[in-house]
């Protein structure tokens, strides 16, 4: 069983908030229980391709919690995803829900400043057991295995750096990674293959008490060119090299839910006001 709940398409998460609607769901065309009511109100809705969105309430449940999110809020605007989880989109700079219909055009601009959240109930472990094991090799290598020793891939084995926006980054330690790669050089007879796009830059918060509260994985830039630029309340590219995003973990240790969030790096700034909104979304849609 995986630590976080699965059924949707995680995996091209990151392409849903960057790119294009990878992963929405059609609107529904039969339904097999009563749906909340449409507003009537005019501002409230708008008809796309012949599919009235609204910001009427949709139920959702993540192990024992229900909410009732705005259908806006959630990533395709109509409902929770199929099988289980629920992924909301926040537009960055205020972090607010897009307006209803807004999803089916969005510029890619607008795709850019959209800040994808999935959430999961953890059902296989604690809430706080999840961050140590994304950032070390424990639960996806075999003991004695040279791959549990890979300095990319493990917290305790990377080097602190220099805070910078309330997080310290952890580098890869290269005289660790040269001793690693000795080692993989023995058992398999080749050299470990490296990939600068491939390793994550790596950031850390910790709470009060040392435990990991934030895991951010970030691409490397490229040439130093993260791809997009803020300017003002916008974003815009920098059509000559790809855009490089980050995937941001915490949790929910009241509820032991599992947040990841997707967003291009140039936004890392305001992890935290991600992270706030989340959670704000999180409380205040809760059914009690």
């Amino acid at each position: 069983m995986s630590v976080m709940s699965s059924g949707r398409c995680l995996s091209v998460a990151l392409a849903v908030a960057l790119s294009a609607s990878a992963c929405a769901k059609a609107p529904p065309t039969e339904k097999g229980h009563k749906e909340p009511a449409m507003s009537e109100d005019t501002s409230q809705s708008r008809t796309v391709d012949g599919y009235t969105y609204t910001t009427a309430p949709v139920v959702a449940q993540l192990g024992p919690h229900r909410y009732a999110f705005p259908a806006n809020f959630y990533d395709d605007q109509i409902g929770p995803s199929v099988g289980g989880g629920i992924a909301l989109s926040f537009i960055w700079p205020g972090l607010q829900a897009a307006a209803p219909g807004d999803r089916p055009t969005r510029s890619m601009e607008d795709h850019y400043r959209t800040v994808t959240a999935s959430i999961d109930y953890l059902d296989a472990v604690p809430a706080s057991e999840l961050l140590p094991r994304l950032s070390n090799t424990e639960a996806t290598t075999e003991a004695g295995s040279v791959n549990r020793n890979d300095p990319r891939r493990r917290l305790d084995l990377r080097k602190a750096g220099t805070e910078r926006f309330g997080l310290i980054p952890y580098a890869i330690d290269e005289e660790r990674m040269a001793q690693f790669g000795n080692e993989y050089q023995k058992q398999f007879g080749e050299p470990v293959t490296r990939n600068p796009r491939k390793e994550d830059e790596w950031y850390i918060a910790r709470a009060a008490n040392g435990m990991l509260a934030t895991f951010i994985k970030c691409d490397q830039p490229e040439g130093g060119n993260e791809g997009l630029a803020i300017q003002g309340d916008r974003l815009v590219p920098d059509e000559s090299v790809k855009v490089s995003s980050c995937t941001h973990y915490f949790v929910d240790s009241n509820d032991n839910l599992g947040v990841t969030l997707f967003y291009p790096r140039v936004l890392l700034k305001d992890w935290q006001a991600m992270e706030e909104a989340t959670r704000a979304a999180l409380a205040k849609y809760k059914v009690r």
